[in-house]
């Protein structure tokens, strides 16, 4: 740019002074005053006799002489005056540039400063710049775009307010469905003086709205409360005689186990939404079904009928007539007959003393039981070495035939819906 410039500049002056070497009466070096100085020997030549040979050839002299300055004229009227002459065109070409060699020089030097202080090749500057003006362009169409988007985003949030406050409706429907059928259900599960609640609260903030990964705007605790009972306390308590709390604080690992079972029999599919990858707030339909669910005793301190109850709760888990939902395996560690009863495989685990060179180790034996093998572990499990043979016997084949029965029930009422 700075030589192309230069180079313009120039031009533009050697084609002024070709202009004025051919056009200028006041320079002695100009085509014009060479002819004026021309043209007055010529008249010192002139012969009073118009018929004389020199006053003819001066004569044609003169002429020759006036075509010179026609075709000198037109020459600099060409380059001086006429649009597309030599000195316009060169003007017009000037002036489409706004600097001067020197400020380009200043510009350049601006360029080397800025190249050296962010590391950036000099070269590279010009490219860097309509980069920046293309993405203030470009921020500018989107401030224009912004009231638009605005007025999206509203419409947006209200369409969510309302998606969340019909959420909101419906949970609270099935949060008093679960509280009464749960607090039901575990009655015959050894917490009779216990009631389970689902607890829903609706968060006002308006940040809840933005961001979370959370569906909803609706916290959910599940609680556990004991009532009191004759003998447990003799102190009232202003809150309608009960104790409790949220069940995560409050609950023992036996509790909460059976409250699970109690709401996966409820709520199908619920050990298995809460095994989705998705975000762990989100249940989905395409949760990913557990390999195995483990209850670890699950049945402590709980006998007679409460046990039996949930044995049946515990048989009904591995069965389904939503081939969708997907439990996995149930197992079921317990020291219950009742339970062990109803299961449809029945493994011992027992530990073993080690051969005599190894004198106070012991190894874990685990074996499958089955036919008389699983009647006699049953009513081991009933009675240890307490009641006669054949009395344990009864009771463990009286056992399997319920627990059976209860499966073929389960599974009858699963064919005929």
């Amino acid at each position: 740019l700075r030589d192309g410039v230069k180079d313009l500049d120039d031009q533009l002056i050697s084609a002024e002074l070709a202009e004025s070497v051919l056009s200028s009466l006041s320079s002695s070096q100009s085509a014009a005053y060479a002819i004026e100085q021309s043209r007055k020997h010529l008249f010192d030549t002139s012969s009073y006799d118009q018929s004389s040979i020199v006053s003819k050839a001066t004569e044609k002299s003169h002429d020759l002489l006036n075509r010179l300055e026609d075709a000198l004229n037109e020459c600099t009227k060409f380059m001086s005056d006429d649009p597309n002459g030599l000195i316009e065109t060169l003007k017009k070409m000037r002036q489409s540039i706004h600097l001067s060699a020197d400020e380009v020089d200043v510009i350049i030097a601006d360029w080397g400063t800025l190249s050296r202080k962010h590391g950036i090749n000099s070269f590279s500057l010009p490219s860097l710049q309509r980069s920046l003006w293309q993405e203030l362009d470009g921020n500018a169409e989107a401030l224009l775009e912004l009231p638009k988007a605005k007025m999206l985003e509203e419409e947006a949030l209200e369409e969510m307010k309302d998606a969340f406050a019909e959420l909101s409706i419906e949970r609270m429907t099935v949060a008093y469905k679960l509280t009464q059928s749960v607090t039901e259900r575990i009655k015959g599960l050894g917490m009779e003086g216990s009631t389970f609640q689902v607890s829903l609260k609706h968060c006002a903030d308006s940040a809840s709205y933005a961001g979370s990964s959370v569906l909803g705007i609706d916290t959910v605790d599940f609680m556990l409360l004991h009532r009191q009972v004759n003998g447990e306390a003799t102190q009232k308590r202003k809150d309608n005689d009960e104790r409790g709390g949220r069940l995560e604080l409050v609950g023992s690992s036996g509790e909460k186990a059976r409250i699970l079972l109690a709401i996966e029999t409820d709520l199908p599919g619920s050990i298995g939404a809460s095994c989705s990858r998705s975000s762990p707030d989100v249940a989905s339909r395409d949760a990913i079904a557990p390999v195995a669910v483990i209850y670890d005793e699950i049945d402590a301190h709980v006998g007679g009928r409460a046990a039996v109850a949930l044995a049946k709760l515990l048989a009904d888990q591995t069965r389904s007539s939503d081939d969708a939902i997907g439990r996995g395996q149930i197992i079921s560690i317990t020291h219950n007959p009742s339970v062990a009863a109803v299961a449809d495989c029945h493994v011992v685990v027992q530990k073993m003393p080690m051969d005599s060179s190894l004198e106070g180790r012991v190894e874990v034996v685990a074996g499958s039981v089955e036919g008389s093998s699983r009647r006699k572990e049953l009513a081991r499990m009933a009675s240890g070495d307490l009641a006669p043979d054949d009395e344990g016997l009864r009771f463990a084949e009286a056992l399997l035939r319920h627990g059976s029965l209860h499966k073929e029930s389960y599974n009858d009422s699963i064919a005929e819906t």
